[in-house]
């Protein structure tokens, strides 16, 4: 599941961090790599089980209905389809979700506000309205939380909210961080400071990012949902942590070279560019993510050049200031066809 543009995301966000610490270390920039690529997984298998947890928590919204006083004929017999949907059942009896789910200091069953308010409005739903009106088959109880999840319970509000209030890891404020430090340079308790006032006069907002890593976690959660079948076991659809174990050496490698040849990195970035660029107010995660990609130019063979360039010049679109993309892509052309020309790569 966690792919190389997670991989890269996370990588980023971790170098970004490091080098705005006083204290910069090596051992604890890849620990909280490794943390960081965790809870990304822990993420996906924590959203999965929202679902069960949520009909779990609507039967028992229903029995209290059906036990109060003055009960409607309809409280009294209520429509338990959404209580017995098969896919909600066969997540809740996954055994590895199961076992991780029990050791994770988290729990949805905590959390009676945010569970409440995405059952008023799946009740409340057309869609709700229209899976009860369907025939009683697997596909539509698949179709039912497919649809739900994308329109409902991934983008609602209060549960962006709740993901980050519990970790650091996530969340993606990154962007306008970086943009603000850009436009305005000031110093880290100037930029504290100018956030806090903004947010008191109720003059700031954010928007969260479409490729994110949080947006992305939601997307293999929604592609995991689809694949469910009444035929297959659930462990044969959750996605593993990895894709392959290249992929896990990858962040690793990835992480330590970036660090370690920062200085080699940054000196070569300087070269290639242009007189007429101020250096003094090149954006600190353009030079992140040039580095990034100067890692993968020199450190691994396998990965086209053209392709590096491209997933770099991508999350500066998303992670930079709007003149990024185009600077990275002409920073990264001239160093590749410099590094190639010294024969210091062999590749495409």
């Amino acid at each position: 599941m966690i792919n190389r543009l997670l991989i890269r995301t996370r990588v980023l966000q971790t170098a970004y961090a490091h080098f705005h610490r006083e204290e910069q270390k090596l051992t604890s920039a890849e620990a909280e790599l490794k943390v960081s690529l965790t809870r990304t997984y822990d993420l996906y298998l924590f959203l999965l089980r929202l679902i069960p947890e949520l009909t779990e928590r609507y039967d028992a919204i229903l029995e209290v209905r059906r036990t109060k006083h003055l009960a409607s004929p309809e409280e009294r017999n209520p429509n338990k389809r959404l209580v017995n949907n098969r896919l909600a059942q066969k997540i809740d009896e996954c055994a590895p979700i199961e076992l991780w789910y029990n050791s994770f200091p988290l729990a949805w069953s905590e959390e009676d506000i945010l569970l409440r308010q995405l059952i008023n409005q799946i009740e409340g739903s057309e869609l709700y309205k229209g899976y009860l009106e369907r025939e009683d088959s697997f596909a539509n109880d698949r179709t039912f939380w497919v649809e739900v999840f994308n329109s409902i319970i991934a983008p609602h509000p209060l549960l962006a909210e709740y993901l980050e209030s519990q970790s650091v890891y996530w969340d993606d404020e990154l962007s306008q961080t970086e943009k603000a430090e850009f436009e305005e340079h000031p110093g880290w308790e100037e930029l504290d400071t100018a956030f806090a006032e903004a947010r008191s006069g109720q003059l700031y907002s954010s928007t969260k990012l479409s490729m994110g890593a949080v947006e992305i976690v939601k997307d293999f959660v929604a592609k995991t949902l689809k694949r469910i079948d009444e035929e297959l076991s659930m462990e044969e659809v959750l996605l593993p942590a990895y894709r392959d174990a290249d992929d896990e050496v990858y962040a690793q490698h990835l992480m330590r070279q970036l660090l370690l040849g920062h200085k080699k990195h940054v000196e070569l970035i300087e070269q290639h560019i242009s007189d007429g660029w101020d250096k003094e107010r090149l954006a600190d995660m353009d030079m992140i993510l040039m580095q990034m990609a100067i890692v993968e130019f020199l450190h691994f063979p396998s990965i086209p050049t053209h392709v590096s360039i491209n997933e770099y010049v991508e999350l500066s679109k998303i992670y930079s200031t709007p003149k990024s993309a185009s600077f990275v892509n002409g920073v990264l052309d001239a160093v590749a066809k410099a590094l190639k020309s010294e024969g210091k790569i062999l590749k495409q």
